[in-house]
This record gives C-alpha cells, structure tokens and sequence, in this order.
C-alpha cells in the first residue's frame, strides 16, 4: 500500500526516532487526536469489556493500513474516523511502527500450541476455525490466521484473544460493505457465506484461546 513503511527500510537511528515519534503520539496524543492508551491500553493490550481490541503485536503495515481506512472511510468507525483522520501519513507510519514493536498481550507460541489438538466436530467454532465450511466454500481461518490465530505476516492480523463481541462486530462490517474486505475481497466473502450461528462459534472460539493456552495457576511456564 502506498504510503506504507516499515522499520527494515530504515536505519537504526531513523527506526528509534520513528519509534519515539510514535510512542509520543500514542502516549500523549495529538492536536485533535487523544492518547491511543486511553482506550488501547498503556501496552497496546487492550479492553475487551469496552470493545476496544489489542494492537500491541499487530504488523506495522497492517496498522497503518487500517488508519488510512479508517480515515477515508472504507472502513466504518464513528470513534476512529475523527483520530485517524487527524494524523498525518508520517504521524501515522510513526504509532504504527511503535504499536507493531509492543508484545503481544498472549504467548503466541503458546496459544499456536494449544490450537493444534485436533478440533471435536461438536466444537463448531473450532471446527470451523480449523478446518472450514467447504459446503460454503469457507477455507479454514487458520489458512490465512495461521494455527492459533496469531496472524501471519502484514496482511493477516492476530485474531486469537480479540473479545467476543469484538469479532462479530467486524463480521457485520464487512457483511454491510462498512470495512474494506482485504487480501482478495476474502473476508467479504466469507462473512457472507456464514450463517450468524458460525460467526458466533468462532468468534467464541477465538476470543478464548489464548485463556485456554494459559499455564494453570502455580504451573510452571
């Protein structure tokens, strides 16, 4: 995507000024822009009791991509449209870079781990997760999310740990035409070939994995 950047194309000191730039803006905000870590958490984690899903992890590419969509509208967010089109492209490419660098709030190998145990037909959100709906031409999430849900590379953000209600939100989105429907119109598609039964299992599914990969109490990790 044009107008995209990525702290491989830079030197170290261009990288941990961009960082800077980008920590600065997530942490204190910007004229007509507040604090990213008031709604995203001061580690990018999130709040799934309010809606407001985790960046901290997400590629850099990703991230700027969904401001610019945001911003121009071709994905729909009454909260977001104002804050995104306030940033400039570099003001973007800056928190992008910074959010992309946090931890994931999750062990991503862990919960790619917990993902691999074979899914129980009677588990349609796993099922459906890790194998599809071919009856629907539905490919398995995990074909694009990789194993777990933990994203692959810039195009195919981390699903595993989203909230709930979060995941089904985004489903309507594109259903509606409200969120540009990426790679391959793939995800327009998609939610329009699933019934509201599936997207509510796998969205289930996905929300609670990185708690089912979590070492029991006292465990030893």
């Amino acid at each position: 995507m044009a107008g995209c950047l990525t702290l491989s194309a830079l030197s170290t000191v261009q990288a941990d000024a961009l960082l800077d730039q980008g920590k600065q803006i997530y942490t204190q905000g910007v004229a007509g822009a507040p604090a990213c870590l008031a709604c995203h958490g001061a580690q990018g984690e999130g709040s799934a009791a309010a809606n407001f899903p985790y960046l901290a992890g997400q590629g850099a590419v990703y991230l700027q991509e969904q401001l610019q969509a945001l911003a121009d509208g071709s994905r729909q967010n009454a909260i977001m449209k104002p804050i995104a089109s306030a940033l400039s492209v570099p003001q973007r490419q800056a928190v992008a870079a910074y959010v992309a660098s946090l931890p994931h709030p999750w062990d991503p190998a862990r919960v790619a781990d917990q993902a691999q145990t074979y899914p129980d037909v009677k588990d349609a959100g796993a099922w459906l997760a890790n194998r599809g709906d071919w009856s629907k031409q539905v490919p398995a999430c995990t074909q694009c999310h990789a194993a777990g849900g933990i994203g692959v590379g810039e195009d195919f953000p981390a699903i595993a740990g989203l909230s709930k209600a979060y995941i089904v939100e985004q489903f309507k989105l594109w259903r509606q035409g409200q969120r540009a429907s990426g790679p391959g119109e793939l995800m327009g598609d998609i939610a329009k070939r699933l019934d509201d039964t599936q997207i509510d299992a796998v969205a289930t599914y996905f929300a609670g994995l990185p708690q089912a990969a979590a070492p029991a109490t006292g465990a030893k990790q």
